[in-house]
């Protein structure tokens, strides 16, 4: 188990979209007293795929199942807007870090996903590789360990650090968890 006071975190989308609806006890308790001691780190780029998640599914859901999902998307939102998440930016030390990174490994190492009863594709797959790639470069300049809920792709990128030391000069290693591993 990972002691939340920790912390701080960085959740990458995938762990901070996890934890907030996990059915596990377990996960929701480590959760909540993460969040008595500390505000819910995100990348700007998580805010982007957060809400241009609730805008898809907006756009593919009935009247009846809208309601909720713009009720989820307004109290995100809200939770933006009053620093419950805090929102940490993406600047040229992470730029180009995450310019490294792309040039690096071009292409995703994990295949695509099924989402929404579809298999996602290429283009999709890579958009949310590069946004990977930008949230891990958050984590290494504000020296966060990232939260995650896909070991592939975040693993492979620790990974190309630590081969490629030399293209990241004053970068410390990329320090993951896995929501999995929060409370066992």
């Amino acid at each position: 188990m990972i002691d939340p006071a920790s912390g701080p975190f960085l959740f990458d989308t995938s762990a901070d979209s996890y934890l907030e609806r996990s059915p596990q006890p377990a996960q929701r308790e480590w959760f909540h007293t993460y969040c008595s001691l500390f505000p819910v780190c995100v990348s700007a780029l998580t805010v982007v795929e957060r809400v241009r998640g609730y805008a898809v599914l907006l756009e593919r859901r009935e009247s009846l199942r809208r309601v909720v999902i713009e009720a989820a998307r307004s109290a995100y939102l809200y939770a933006v807007e009053t620093e419950a998440i805090r929102v940490l930016p993406l600047a040229a030390p992470g730029a180009l870090i995450a310019a490294e990174l792309m040039a690096a490994c071009p292409t995703p190492p994990s295949p695509a996903r099924r989402r929404h009863r579809m298999l996602e594709s290429r283009q999709d797959r890579l958009s949310r590789w590069r946004f990977d790639i930008l949230i891990a470069a958050t984590a290494l300049v504000e020296d966060l360990t990232l939260l995650h809920n896909n070991p592939a792709d975040f693993e492979f990128l620790r990974g190309i650090i630590e081969r490629r030391p030399e293209r990241f000069p004053g970068v410390g290693p990329l320090h993951l968890i896995s929501v999995q591993r929060l409370a066992a």
